[in-house]
């Protein structure tokens, strides 16, 4: 009996280091990646380890400026956004540049899906503004960002028209295409054209 209690015990204990290491592995990191290749292979410029440290990283957007400014171990940098790739915060978000523009990652799958906020005026009636979305996307991590527009996703499969075809008999909108499937954790476009073998 003792000896079962002990086996239990040592089990239990080993669960718990390799939860604990199993974590550290997955810690969540931030910093710059400067080109695609940096984000596919992890290497951050200005990283941190969140767990034990912080920084600041600022879009500058709201002053339409075309730089971020990096806040790193107490010294500003400044970046041009057309010249790095993008950055990753803390809560995971990933930002993405193409020239002065910037693009949250939405959805990584057969496209890359993104996101951005703009501001815009409610109208004279009911004054104030209003946050309005727009969605992008991109074939790949490098591929250039466009609208999520029903003509655009066609255009990047220019000589599948059976695609085409089915593209046309499942979405009859372009507003459709920015529809999040909460059961299968993906944009509807992009689950749609996995399930049509599309990579």
């Amino acid at each position: 009996m003792k000896t079962t209690k002990n086996l239990v015990k040592r089990i239990s204990a080993l669960a718990v280091i390799a939860i604990f290491g199993m974590s550290s592995l997955f810690a969540q990191k931030s910093g710059v990646y400067k080109t695609y290749s940096d984000y596919q292979a992890g290497k951050l410029t200005y990283g941190i380890d969140c767990a034990k440290e912080t920084h600041k990283i600022k879009l500058n957007d709201f002053w339409g400026k075309d730089f971020i400014t990096v806040v790193h171990e107490g010294k500003s940098y400044d970046l041009k956004k057309a010249d790095i790739w993008g950055f990753e915060l803390c809560d995971a978000k990933i930002v993405r540049f193409q020239g002065k523009e910037d693009y949250q990652l939405a959805d990584k799958s057969v496209l890359w899906i993104y996101s951005k906020q703009t501001v815009v005026s409610a109208g004279v009636k009911t004054g104030g503004s209003k946050k309005v979305t727009t969605y992008y996307f991109s074939k790949g991590g490098d591929g250039e960002i466009k609208a999520l527009t029903l003509l655009n996703i066609k255009a990047a499969y220019p000589d599948n028209h059976m695609l085409h075809d089915a593209i046309d008999g499942k979405f009859d909108s372009d507003a459709s295409l920015g529809v999040y499937d909460e059961f299968h954790k993906h944009y509807k476009i992009n689950h749609f054209l996995e399930a049509q073998g599309i990579k």
